[in-house]
């Protein structure tokens, strides 16, 4: 497995990042990063994002829920191919996350993933 990991912290926020996916990989990290740090995501939210995919070189894949003016502004000035999430074949890297806010730990793994999971600590707690 590919890993490319990502530790960081912001405030009450501790976190880290990592994928499968070869050249995809770095992609994936650094917008789930981008996702936490820059807009404040939680670790859901920022999982369940639409993302792009620029380690093609010459093309750029975009998950085809971004909204129109995104790819829009992406068309104009690169060869663009939309794709949407799928379970086979991957578009983007299978990213997995663990994060910590204050004492809530939480984890996902990437959401079209036949194997993959999501848990929050509250998730676990008896009524």
């Amino acid at each position: 497995m590919n890993v490319c990991p990502v530790i960081g912290e912001q405030g009450d926020r501790r976190f880290a990042f990592g994928a499968s996916g070869g050249r995809k990989i770095m992609d994936a990290v650094a917008q789930l990063s981008s996702f936490v740090t820059d807009f404040g995501m939680d670790l859901a939210d920022s999982f369940h994002q639409p993302r792009i995919d620029v380690s093609g070189m010459d093309r750029v894949i975009a998950d085809d829920s971004l909204p129109a003016e995104v790819l829009h502004r992406l068309r104009q000035s690169h060869d663009l191919a939309e794709t949407r999430r799928t379970i086979f074949p991957y578009a983007f890297a299978c990213p997995a996350g663990v994060m910590r806010r204050g004492s809530l730990n939480s984890g996902c793994t990437e959401i079209m993933s036949p194997w993959g999971d999501a848990i929050s600590e509250d998730m676990t707690k008896e009524s």
